[in-house]
């Protein structure tokens, strides 16, 4: 992979065959269905997030690109909402 995230972003990759995990949101009381995705790169100003690990996210912002025939998402750290434990 030739994608390089700077600043804080985050560069994660589509977990292909991974079932949808369910998220219910009390204050809201609506149901969110959100992807397991694994991270792929981390831009040098990452705190909180490490190579290899699975998240979910939340972002309006997160631009999605294709390379290699695999699909990748680019986002703010900031806007990782859960990371799944070891």
């Amino acid at each position: 992979m030739r994608l390089i995230p700077t600043g804080s972003n985050v560069v994660i990759a589509k977990v292909i065959g991974d079932k949808k995990s369910k998220l219910i949101l009390s204050e809201t009381a609506q149901e969110s269905v959100f992807k397991r995705w694994k991270v792929a790169a981390i831009g040098p100003e990452c705190k909180v997030v490490k190579l290899d690990q699975y998240i979910v996210f939340n972002s309006p912002t997160a631009g999605e690109i294709e390379e290699g025939g695999a699909k990748y998402v680019i986002l703010p750290e900031k806007d990782i909402v859960a990371v799944y434990s070891e």
